[in-house]
């Protein structure tokens, strides 16, 4: 497995996720962390999915294919969690912490980005 450097907006299909591609939702400043999602039944909720480049694998969002519903401001808070922005001067804890945990790592197996191999 490569490393693949991915940016906002790409649009990536894994050999083991099925068909519908995830899109790139916030990338680390190193390209190391991508986080990706993709929209389910009716575009109320989203599963996502995270890339691990050190480790070489692949996390799902802990929802068995059932998703977050969430709203647009949950992508802002993935910008600001990997900029190190606060969600509030007084936070104690970046605003991504407490939105999703990711686990069921498996290997990195990507089948196209942007329909390409």
């Amino acid at each position: 497995m490569d490393f693949r450097v991915l940016s906002l907006g790409d649009k990536v299909v894994f050999h083991d996720a099925g068909p519908q591609p995830f899109n790139v939702r916030a990338v680390s400043p190193d390209h190391r962390i991508v986080i990706l999602s993709r929209p389910l039944e009716g575009g109320t909720s989203a599963e996502y999915t995270m890339i691990d480049w050190d480790k070489e694998r692949r996390g799902v969002d802990g929802t068995d294919g059932r998703g977050f519903v969430v709203g647009s401001s949950v992508h802002g808070h993935l910008h600001r969690f990997f900029h190190g922005h606060r969600q509030d001067a007084g936070a104690e804890h970046l605003a991504t912490q407490s939105v999703m945990t990711f686990g069921n790592w498996t290997m990195v197996s990507i089948a196209t980005v942007n329909g390409q191999p």
